[in-house]
């Protein structure tokens, strides 16, 4: 099935929390399952309906117990009032009852389309509702464990997990993150793509790989992987722009991070290639690093123009003054370049958690460090 989906759970009252979470996993794994099924298009995520791909917008909906009409006249309903303002949709009303086959199909008839609508029915044309009848489909899905295990076997064949103890943890690592564009994002930026789940799963593998590496063979041997990862194999920095994301603690020091910015000043702002964004992220005022990058005479970029000005994208993308070796960005502020610049590469340096990357088209890099001033090592050589 090609489309996208969208969930209405209607549970019983009693044990409401356990119904709630199953409901909204389900959800969730019929989202990945559009996902997986359509690896050339963008799925967006509770838009017009829970999920939608190209014109086709699918609600999903579990239920343990027998189907009745009755039990899907809110959905019917709701998916009339989108259809009514966007005729050209296509509708599925993806959904689970336990005396119904998995796979086959229902197509209302208009006295069952009239007797869902219930006291809506006289809202619409019989025009608009010859065309729903044509553009609407109910299909029968598999109950919550059947359909889990079909998400594992198409994260082994698709994500190529190894076993499926890999892959339940990749549902687990892609469960957060669509949890998160729902939280998150606004209304109609809800988007993911097969191409997105990829790279989530090739990011928790290298942070898989390298938390371990690090512990079985030493801070030091972790160091020296990176430094070799980083070292120049040429004298010419490519000219391309680069972001380098560093995240502190309270017990870094400002000077640590003066120093940082000066060692990827050295390395990457050379010949032609452009002075390296970097934003640190932590409990410091921003302004406190600043005075101090000033007075070390490390002179910036930060997109203002003067003191109480506005912050400028375009000011710090193409600064009329000339460039100094670093631009430096506040973290907040990040997504107010996209689209204002293309970023190349995007490298994150965390202690906790990864950042979160607004490039999309960005070459993405995290890595995983124990305080700030293993940038030293990594940049400087010295291990």
């Amino acid at each position: 099935m090609r489309g996208c989906a969208a969930l209405v759970t209607l549970m019983p009252s009693y044990d409401g929390g356990h119904h709630a979470i199953k409901g909204f996993a389900f959800q969730f794994d019929a989202s990945l399952l559009q996902v997986l099924a359509n690896p050339t298009e963008t799925v967006e995520l509770e838009g017009a309906q829970d999920i939608g791909v190209q014109c086709y917008h699918i609600q999903v909906k579990h239920r343990s117990s027998n189907y009745h009409l009755s039990r899907i006249s809110r959905a019917v309903q709701q998916m009339m009032e989108q259809f009514a303002s966007n005729q050209r949709a296509k509708l599925i009303l993806y959904c689970h009852f336990t005396d119904q086959t998995p796979g086959t199909t229902l197509k209302l008839s208009k006295h069952d389309l009239d007797k869902a609508l219930d006291k809506h029915a006289d809202k619409y044309s019989d025009d608009t509702k010859d065309w729903f009848i044509k553009s609407f489909t109910v299909v029968f899905a598999a109950d919550f464990q059947t359909q889990f295990r079909t998400v594992l076997d198409q994260l082994r064949r698709v994500l190529r997990a190894r076993n499926e103890v890999e892959a339940i943890c990749w549902h687990a690592v892609i469960h957060s993150h669509l949890r998160d564009v729902i939280f998150e994002r606004p209304m109609g930026e809800r988007k993911i793509s097969l191409n997105d789940l990829k790279d989530l799963v090739h990011d928790a593998r290298a942070a898989v790989f390298e938390a371990s590496y690090a512990q079985i063979c030493g801070h030091a041997e972790y160091l020296q992987l990176l430094r070799n990862e980083y070292k120049s194999r040429t004298a010419h920095i490519p000219p391309i722009e680069r972001l380098f994301i560093v995240e502190y603690d309270s017990k870094t020091h400002t000077l640590d991070l003066v120093d940082i910015a000066a060692s990827l000043q050295r390395r990457y702002f050379a010949g032609t290639s452009p002075a390296p964004y970097i934003s640190f992220r932590g409990p410091t005022d921003l302004t406190e690093i600043k005075h101090a990058l000033w007075q070390s005479r490390l002179h910036f970029h930060d997109g203002f123009d003067y003191g109480g000005a506005e912050f400028s994208p375009a000011s710090i993308v193409s600064p009329q003054l000339p460039g100094y070796g670093i631009k430096l960005l506040d973290f907040a502020m990040l997504d107010q370049l996209t689209d204002h610049m293309k970023m190349h590469e995007v490298h994150d340096f965390y202690l906790t958690n990864p950042a979160f990357n607004p490039f999309d088209e960005a070459r993405v890099r995290h890595a995983i460090i124990e305080s700030p001033t293993d940038l030293f090592e990594i940049f400087r050589g010295r291990v």
